[in-house]
């Protein structure tokens, strides 16, 4: 009986070894297959083709620096960003701030956008010092949001740590389209889209560790973030549900000569804080509203875009 225990013993732990071993290593194959959410500067060098082809499959997407503030344009920002455009590696960039003012924050987002690859999904405000020396932070903040809202539809992300996002930006920060913290202890403890977890994430394709973010809000998926522009229906919409004598752009949007709303029915387009006559409002069999102007042109009814 003693002898009998003891083979059946052996043989309950021979299947337990297995069962582990199989999860042990599904999970490791689970872990190595799931994708990084990487930031990437000129101190990861000048990125190879081979390099990058390998990051395809290990990637979400990147974040790219563009530069570093205004007078100084990262060495290898063109390289980089024209491979992950030519492997398919959707990306956004960023511009680490080191503007000194609201007029100096308005020059520093033209200068980003100017030198940006266009075919970035998203663009960031790196904020994590202050270099303001007149005026206030948040003002600065707000001015650099507010050109590049005048330049591109495209979602504006905001980034952080979180000690100094409520130091220094608590305000204008609920502006942009995200906000992305970095608090390498824990998880944040404030709005966080997307989170920068760990400054030692490793990545086989360039051998090295990096900085890496993983997303925390489900309702901004991977899909928000390589989606490219910011639609002007679905962006968490409120509507005008009635009609009004006239709303102001709060962003660049169009009016469109098709209720559809496709880009290729843009005719006319409206910088932010322009004033825009309407005499109508419609509701769409989805729910959304869009108002229509004496013209018959047609722009959005979404508050997130119009007031």
């Amino acid at each position: 009986m003693g002898a009998l225990n003891k083979k059946v013993r052996i043989m309950i732990l021979s299947v337990l070894t297995v069962i582990l071993s199989i999860s042990f290593f599904g999970g490791v194959k689970a872990s190595a297959s799931t994708t990084i959410i990487p930031d990437i500067s000129e101190w990861q060098g000048k990125l190879t083709s081979t390099q990058v082809s390998n990051l395809k499959g290990q990637v979400s997407f990147i974040i790219n620096r563009r530069q570093y503030g205004a007078n100084y344009q990262d060495k290898y920002a063109t390289n980089n960003t024209n491979l992950y455009d030519q492997y398919g590696i959707p990306f956004g960039e960023y511009d680490y701030a080191t503007f000194t003012s609201a007029a100096s924050a308005r020059n520093e987002a033209n200068v980003f956008y100017q030198h940006s690859n266009k075919d970035a999904k998203f663009y960031v405000l790196d904020y994590e010092e202050n270099d303001v020396t007149s005026g206030t932070t948040n003002a600065a903040v707000k001015a650099w949001y507010n050109q590049m809202r005048s330049l591109t539809s495209k979602k504006l992300v905001f980034y952080s740590y979180q000690s100094f996002a409520t130091a220094h930006a608590n305000t204008a920060r609920k502006s942009f389209d995200a906000q992305w913290i970095a608090n390498y202890s824990s998880r944040p403890t404030i709005q966080t889209d997307l989170w920068q977890y760990t400054n030692k994430k490793y990545v086989p394709a360039l051998k090295e560790s990096v900085d890496a973010s993983t997303i925390l809000n489900s309702s901004k998926p991977i899909t928000w973030w390589i989606g490219g522009a910011q639609s002007e229906d679905v962006a968490q919409p409120t509507y005008f549900t009635d009609v009004v004598t006239s709303v102001k752009a709060l962003k660049k949007i169009y009016l469109y000569d098709s209720t559809s709303f496709k880009k290729a029915n843009r005719v006319v387009k409206v910088n932010a804080g322009t004033k825009v006559a309407v005499s109508s409002v419609h509701k769409r069999a989805s729910g959304s509203y869009y108002f229509e102007t004496a013209d018959g042109r047609y722009l959005t009814a979404n508050k997130n875009y119009v007031q």
